[in-house]
């Protein structure tokens, strides 16, 4: 009885757990976890850039290539005049509602009880930033390039404002909802497609505007993605700080039609 006693003791309290090379080497170890953790991260570590970069840079450089003030390929052209002879010219302005349907879906969803990838209030902040991310840019794009519309109306033709805020709402369809079933991103990227074919039918932009258009928005909703945890650590961070809270302020923006916020903090 004794030696079995002084054995359990043995067990429950080694005097020396290191003596043991075995034990020592079982340690020491990395276990599985952490070496597919491991795998994961290094396997990630470039994915961000090249998800927000590479189908938006495609789609935006195809526009840019295909655009009258390039001309590489005369696309534009040839759609323009094939859509005159075989279409009659569109009178709607449906489009100006379309281009937000699939951002209110993901809205409405949240507010239903059906669970996204954030709840409401955030989806609201994300949406605020991937809106205002692509007027900036579409706007910018707009009085930098200088392009006539088919029309003749004004030269603002590129990229075309509705296309990009629809695939900008499509892919916040598609980031909150995608991966619950393939129909919401199906559905959302429909309805984007549809306010981009709407603009060509009405002759109100080019086929290179579209496409433009279409990189510009998914490039400011994977942006605004990409920005939403860095802004909301910061903004913890000031929250748990009570000495900056009479030092920082966050106002409203509205410049020239576009929305947006401007933060500014003051140093002693």
């Amino acid at each position: 009885m004794v030696g079995l006693e002084a054995a359990a003791q043995t067990l429950a309290h080694p005097s020396a757990p290191t003596s043991s090379p075995l034990r020592a080497a079982v340690d020491s170890f990395p276990s599985a976890a952490n070496l597919r953790f491991g795998q994961q991260l290094k396997r990630g570590e470039h994915q961000p850039a090249v998800r927000f970069l590479l189908v938006p840079g495609l789609l935006i450089g195809a526009g840019a290539l295909t655009t009258e003030r390039v001309d590489m390929l005369e696309t534009d052209e040839a759609v323009h005049d094939e859509v005159r002879a075989h279409v009659p010219l569109v009178h709607t302005n449906i489009e100006d509602q379309l281009r937000y349907v699939p951002a209110y879906a993901s809205l409405g969803l949240s507010v239903v009880g059906v669970h996204g990838q954030h709840n409401t209030l955030e989806q609201g902040i994300i949406f605020f930033l991937a809106k205002t991310l692509n007027d900036g840019l579409t706007s910018n794009l707009k009085r930098l390039t200088h392009v006539q519309r088919p029309d003749g109306s004004s030269f603002d033709s590129f990229p075309s404002q509705h296309t990009s805020a629809a695939f900008a709402s499509a892919t916040f369809l598609h980031k909150e909802y995608g991966g619950r079933s393939i129909w919401y991103s199906i559905g959302g990227y429909s309805v984007a497609t549809a306010t981009g074919a709407l603009r060509i039918l009405k002759e109100r932009h080019w086929l290179s505007d579209v496409v433009a258009g279409a990189g510009v928005g998914i490039l400011s909703t994977e942006a605004a993605y990409w920005a939403y945890p860095l802004l909301r650590r910061t903004a913890l961070k000031l929250i748990k700080r009570p000495d900056l809270g009479n030092r920082v302020m966050v106002m409203p923006l509205y410049v020239n039609g576009a929305v947006g916020a401007s933060f500014a903090l003051s140093f002693p």
